[in-house]
């Protein structure tokens, strides 16, 4: 890709962004698994208590037998009958959930893969590259590459990641058919494993961390405050001494309230309220705010967080916004959806049924990201805490809105012996409702370029097209049984 940057002293210009020297690579995966589980009752007690074990090994075309093993997942999850009727249920499960690592890490972090993140030259046929030292473009270093011929480091404790989950809850019979029920979901990310540059972001920019830091390569760890930033670096910039990555942090915590009718006397409902909040500074093996999918080696640890230099130092670079934002344990994650409703019920009436759906959930949180001086491309670093808002063409907004559907549903049968034949029509989004899903949060397109044109609209950088809740949808069909 390239992209063109006005320049006061040149007019402008032209920047390579995301290039790569090397082709894809082979790569091979071995996933075992095991598990033991069994059931217990005693009086009116049941308890099932369970353990899992999951081993993987992946290779690169640079480096093979990159083993995760030793992963044991215990669960357990017991139950009461505390009415004794059969009628009342109170139970609790808790377990440990490791998340297996597509082969993305495996072409990318164990192979030999090689790429310039950022390339300045002075004409469109890129014959004339601006040499490091000259201000252009608001930077001074004019070439950055990043990967290495051998693949990551590997950090030979690495571990897989893990996911733990707490769920306790009850049920009760109120009415013969008729349940009621509330719970508590938490779940919390115990462990990640990602890729991690141990170097300042603007020791990449300075004349006199270059030899230490030099180009972009990576660590693959499961990092956390203790992981070490680069010796080198500080003996040469010492104000790199109070630097360090941020502890992972994804907690969820929800509470849901449901109401279960099953089919009888022709009617069936089903309704719950859950209310949630999902907060920290990682948000798994996708990240939601700007679209990327590299399990184990997203953006989020490149870099250390707890970093006063970003903007202390990188402002004179042309850094924008503030990467300890991206540190922030309590910041608001992008997939936090505070309220979600549904409801959906049927009636039968002799081969007529009818169903309808309503939906509801709160909007995403909206943070303005600036592009990610390193790596050139949008939508990296925030300029202002997760979910503080933008400034939006409907107004200042920290969330887009509320977001409802109603759809419904009819089917008819037609009996010919043993045959039947079913007549369907579903309409969904009714009332053809036109909610903004999304705002672009961009704040601009390329680092060192100008503002984005369509920060604040109802489109995104991710996704093409208007984000725009899809209108009303009608389907027709028919199912013949024999």
């Amino acid at each position: 890709m390239i992209n063109i940057i006005p320049d006061p002293t040149f007019g402008q210009i032209y920047r390579v962004v995301r290039g790569n020297f090397t082709t894809g690579a082979l790569t091979t995966q071995h996933y075992q698994d095991a598990f033991i589980q069994d059931t217990w009752r005693i009086g009116r007690f049941t308890i099932n208590p369970g353990i899992r074990y999951e081993q993987e090994a992946l290779n690169g075309n640079a480096i093979s037998n990159f083993n995760l093993g030793n992963n044991w997942a215990p669960r357990i999850g017991g139950t009461f009958d505390a009415t004794g009727d059969g009628k009342t249920k109170v139970y609790a499960n808790w377990g440990r959930f490791y998340s297996r690592v597509p082969n993305d890490l495996a072409a990318r972090a164990l192979s030999a893969e090689v790429g310039v993140s950022l390339a300045d030259y002075f004409d469109p046929g890129l014959t004339q590259p601006i040499p490091n030292g000259t201000l252009a473009g608001k930077v001074t270093n004019h070439f950055l590459t990043n990967g290495a011929a051998a693949g990551d480091t590997i950090d030979p404790n690495a571990k897989m990641s893990y996911v733990n989950e707490f769920i306790a809850g009850f049920e009760r019979e109120v009415r013969p058919n008729t349940s009621v029920g509330a719970r508590y979901i938490y779940r919390n990310i115990g462990r990640m494993l990602e890729d991690v540059a141990n170097c300042p972001m603007v020791g990449y920019f300075l004349a006199q961390t270059s030899d230490a830091c030099g180009n972009v390569s990576y660590i693959l760890t499961n990092p956390s405050s203790a992981t070490p930033i680069n010796p080198a670096a500080i003996a040469a910039f010492p104000a790199f001494a109070g630097v360090s990555f941020a502890d992972p942090v994804h907690r969820y915590d929800a509470v849901e309230v449901t109401l279960n009718r099953r089919m009888a006397n022709h009617w069936s409902d089903l309704a719950s309220y859950r209310w949630s909040r999902l907060r920290g500074n990682y948000e798994g093996f996708y990240r939601d705010d700007n679209g990327q999918s590299d399990p184990g080696i997203s953006s989020l640890y490149d870099f250390p967080q707890n970093d006063p230099t970003y903007t202390s130092i990188g402002a004179g670079q042309g850094f924008e916004g503030d990467i300890r934002y991206l540190g922030d344990p309590n910041g608001i994650l992008p997939l936090d959806r505070p309220h979600n409703i549904k409801l959906i019920g049927n009636y039968m009436l002799g081969n007529l049924n009818l169903g309808l759906g309503i939906n509801g959930s709160s909007g995403a949180p909206l943070t303005p990201l600036a592009p990610n001086p390193d790596y050139t491309n949008p939508g990296e670093i925030p300029t202002a805490p997760r979910g503080s808002g933008i400034q939006t063409v409907d107004g200042f907004m920290t969330r887009t809105p509320f977001v409802t559907s109603v759809d419904v549903q009819a089917s008819y049968t037609l009996l010919f012996g043993a045959r039947r034949l079913t007549l369907m029509a579903d309409v969904f989004n009714l009332f053809d409702s036109q909610t903004v899903l999304n705002y672009d949060t961009w704040t601009s397109l390329v680092f060192t370029g100008p503002p984005n044109p369509n920060f604040g609209q109802p489109t995104s950088g991710i996704i093409a097209g208007p984000q725009i809740q899809i209108p009303r949808q009608i389907r027709l069909g028919a199912r013949f049984t024999f």
